[in-house]
């Protein structure tokens, strides 16, 4: 089990426990009517914790066009999307990767590999129900990576990303792969393409909400990968200076109601395919229909 799934299993359960125990003791419920209030009480901390992030990102957003306004009832049906994808991703696929991701692909030698690179504090469990839908649709030989410590370095990262990339090739008997990253996973697939020579072997690039100029979400907390994905870092600057030189066919999708990645324009990459979408939430991505057609056109046209 990666440690990230098991922190954040063991998290769900330490929370469950002591706000049941609490109910219990102090409240005089039944142990199942304790359960069910922890179970409130968390949906409730992350239904506010998701509204305090779209209210940061609405105070730091980018440009947005007037075709991309949703009104009242599109930021209605964005935040109800995001919280149910919160939930999804941190209660369902995230503790519970090692078991949905526990059989690689039965190499197929005449489709290229696809290796699908998670974000921050993450694991490859966010691509399971877009891995169903590409395999559904014909795409084969799909790949995921877990990259830790969760506070690393992204070069660090990059280096797990270069060895991933070696045994996926030597399992599928391809020279080049193709790369689609989310979130900071974008960033590692980059670190790697520019930092580790990684363009031999990649095919092509797709990054969905990654902060090619950083977030302002990342100055909330401390860590090594946080530092560096901090709109005007040195490491972000240095990166998009270098990739100037980068030829490798590379297409950028982001939202423009991203609550994670603010200014939300900085999931656009300079001489790239950059394709703004408008109403779809950062963990949304994972169950996005218009997400998954992109990935699937990206895929195809490799």
């Amino acid at each position: 089990m990666s440690s990230v799934a098991s922190k954040i299993l063991l998290s769900l359960v330490v929370e469950t426990a002591i706000v049941a125990w609490l109910g219990v003791r102090w409240l005089e419920l039944s142990l199942g009517a304790g359960v069910a209030l922890a179970w409130g009480v968390m949906l409730l901390v992350r239904t506010a914790l998701t509204i305090l992030s779209f209210a940061l990102s609405e105070a730091y957003r980018g440009e947005r066009s007037p075709s991309a306004r949703i009104g009242i009832g599109g930021w209605v049906r964005l935040l109800c999307a995001e919280v149910w994808a919160v939930l999804r991703v941190f209660f369902v696929l995230h503790p519970f990767e090692p078991w949905l991701n526990r059989a690689e692909p039965q190499a197929v030698t005449n489709d290229m590999p696809t290796i699908l690179v998670h974000g921050f504090f993450s694991n490859g469990g966010f691509w399971w129900g877009i891995k169903r839908y590409l395999h559904r649709h014909g795409i084969r030989n799909l790949y995921t990576v877990n990259l830790e410590p969760q506070f690393a370095d992204i070069d660090e990262l990059a280096r797990q990303l270069e060895a991933r990339v070696d045994q996926v090739c030597r399992a599928t008997g391809h020279n080049t792969v193709i790369l689609v990253g989310h979130s900071m996973g974008g960033l590692v697939c980059r670190a790697y393409i520019q930092h580790l020579e990684g363009a031999r072997q990649t095919a092509k690039l797709v990054t969905i909400g990654t902060p090619h100029h950083g977030t302002v979400h990342a100055c909330v907390l401390p860590g090594r990968n946080l530092r560096q994905m901090r709109p005007g870092s040195g490491w972000l600057d240095a990166l998009n200076r270098g990739w100037t030189s980068i030829r490798l066919p590379t297409a950028c999708a982001y939202s423009c109601h991203d609550e994670i990645v603010a200014p939300q324009d900085s999931g656009a990459l300079a001489g790239t395919r950059n394709i703004p979408l408008a109403g779809i939430g950062h963990l949304e991505m994972a169950f996005s229909a218009r997400i998954r057609g992109f990935l699937l056109r990206e895929i195809e046209l490799a």
